[in-house]
């Protein structure tokens, strides 16, 4: 089991606890109210795809184009919130390292893996986030649809006013997105299964940033990635 990380305040006294997601995998948690997390890439360039629901109440889920409307963009970064289908404030970003986030995509999903080819040829995977962040709500006892994605550190834009153009992410290993929770909530967040110009040809893991104590389910719909009764990631990371 790997143990946890605990980043500690100036008087030494920990706050929060690192809990890594492996690749190709999701991690599904509950926050209170005014209660503070992070998303990190260890490594360069991986996005991660996040949701969010109220808790006791799943059908108020993250919305992406409530989000775009109500902020008027379609880029989000520090001080704009995340809007929930009744058009409330769910999260708010609170720090962002990178600056760069994609309101306009889904997740990719098993049928994208195997039937749209990048550069490095078909993946042929049996699920992408869409199916890992769904395995990763069942850990934690939500049956709910998972709906669009925020997809953190992914480069997206619109050329000509008509077309989407996906970059390489610009994040750098380390780059922290930060949130506070406005409502309770159950967040989940994978660590991207799709290669290619997003997150490029080597997939690597995510970090959650967590209250102490917070309990992270981690799961997989692909092989080698195991997940104990505390949601302990136990393959490879």
């Amino acid at each position: 089991m790997r143990p946890q990380r605990r980043r500690r305040r100036e008087d030494g006294s920990a706050v929060t606890a690192t809990r890594r997601v492996p690749k190709k995998s999701a991690g599904a948690f509950a926050v209170d109210a005014g209660a503070t997390f992070a998303v990190v890439t260890p490594e360069p360039r991986q996005v991660a795809d996040l949701i969010a629901f109220v808790r006791g109440d799943p059908s108020r889920a993250f919305a992406q184009s409530y989000t775009r409307d109500l902020n008027g963009k379609l880029r989000v970064s520090t001080g704009d919130h995340l809007y929930d289908t009744a058009g409330d404030p769910l999260l708010t970003i609170t720090g962002d390292d990178c600056g760069v986030h994609d309101i306009m995509f889904g997740p990719c999903t098993g049928w994208m893996l195997t039937d749209r080819p990048t550069g490095e040829g078909r993946q042929d995977e049996p699920g992408g986030c869409r199916e890992n962040l769904a395995a990763a709500l069942e850990a934690v006892g939500v049956d709910r649809t998972v709906p669009d994605t925020m997809n953190l550190f992914q480069k997206s834009t619109v050329t000509d006013q008509t077309y989407f153009d996906v970059r390489e992410s610009p994040a750098e290993a380390g780059d922290a997105v930060g949130f506070r929770a406005e409502k309770p909530a159950v967040v989940a967040v994978s660590a991207c299964s799709a290669k290619g110009v997003a997150s490029g040809t080597t997939l690597t893991p995510i970090d959650l940033r967590v209250p102490d104590g917070t309990a992270v389910r981690v799961a997989s719909v692909h092989d080698g990635v195991g997940v104990d009764e505390r949601g302990d990631a136990n393959g490879n990371p």
